[in-house]
């Protein structure tokens, strides 16, 4: 009898062992499970971030487009008055020195010397009007041709010009934007750049996301320190085959943590619909379609250095390039 009851005891604990480890197989199973199902959900929310992202990105691109269709359309309008200003006031350049000629053949006397101080002082004021007034024609063309978007060909492009225009459009756009700062911006240009093949409406571009992302960082700065001065600083060099274009400011600089990430397609730092995350982004694609290559130097609470090195060797055969297949269809 002991012995049957043994064999019983032992299959009965035998029965319990096997059963235990089957519960543990079936919560391992579930646990399994319960995380396979969290990490689809977690993708899914990924995913589904993502997607509002492109979604915003399209109406954000929508918005541009027509915001570029108003800019050239009132920059045309402007455009008008502006060509009147700089005529009539050249014309009238003109008349002031026939008239101060016509006042010298009537001998000199008190009034005579009174009226050529007076036509002096109107010949002064219209070349302060003409100056300016070919300023803002300057400055309205080059808004024109950034709403337009160009001909997207290579042309040969005074670099320096190019950069002292689109930073300081770029710089007046902000000043009548929301939040304006005070920047000091200096220019570093070397004459021996020259020309370069580029496309200048594409360029630009990069020169404009790079210089309000340079004004953005200095804005954050100026809010935590009151005794915080902006400088952005432009410089260009020439070196043997290959130019340099460096925009650097004095800002709070880029942590380390996400320096490795500000090229990456919608990453950006910006609360809500600040920003999309592409200004960088299209500015490295732009800057790689030219040939070069987008170098970042940063250090915390110094500011940072974005540099552009354009090798115009090699832009250079990318446009020989596509003359060729133009002359010769064959080839395309």
């Amino acid at each position: 009898m002991f012995f049957i009851g043994g064999i019983f005891s032992v299959d009965n604990y035998q029965r319990k062992r096997l059963l235990e480890r089957e519960r543990k197989k079936t919560r391992e199973r579930e646990l399994q499970q319960a995380k396979e199902i969290e990490k689809a959900y977690h993708n899914l929310e990924v995913a589904h971030e993502r997607l509002k992202a492109a979604q915003g990105q399209l109406v954000q691109q929508e918005k541009l487009a027509s915001l570029g269709q108003l800019t050239a359309g009132i920059a045309h309008e402007i455009k008008n008055p502006l060509n009147f200003v700089n005529n009539f006031s050249d014309v009238s350049m003109e008349l002031i020195d026939e008239a101060l000629e016509e006042v010298g053949n009537l001998g000199q006397n008190e009034h005579s010397e009174n009226l050529q101080e007076l036509l002096v002082d109107i010949q002064s004021n219209l070349i302060k009007i003409h100056q300016h007034g070919t300023r803002a024609n300057t400055i309205v063309s080059s808004m024109l041709e950034h709403s337009r978007g160009g001909s997207g060909k290579m042309e040969l492009t005074n670099v320096n010009t190019l950069i002292k225009e689109y930073v300081n459009l770029a710089y007046h756009g902000m000043r009548a934007g929301k939040d304006p700062i005070d920047v000091k911006v200096n220019f570093d240009l070397d004459q021996e750049i020259g020309k370069v093949e580029l496309v200048s409406e594409e360029f630009s571009r990069v020169l404009i996301n790079l210089t309000k992302n340079a004004f953005d960082a200095m804005r954050e700065k100026v809010k935590i320190d009151k005794n915080y001065k902006p400088v952005l600083d432009i410089h260009t060099k020439r070196r043997d085959k290959t130019i340099e274009i460096a925009i650097a400011d004095n800002g709070p600089g880029i942590p380390d943590g996400i320096k490795d990430k500000i090229l990456d397609p919608f990453f950006t730092t910006k609360k809500g619909t600040e920003g999309t995350g592409l200004g960088l982004s299209i500015t490295h694609d732009i800057i790689k379609a030219h040939g070069g290559v987008l170098e970042v130097q940063t250090t915390k609470n110094k500011g940072a250095v974005f540099i552009i090195k354009l090798d115009t060797s090699l832009v250079q055969k990318e446009t020989n390039k596509v003359k060729r297949q133009f002359q010769d269809p064959e080839s395309r």
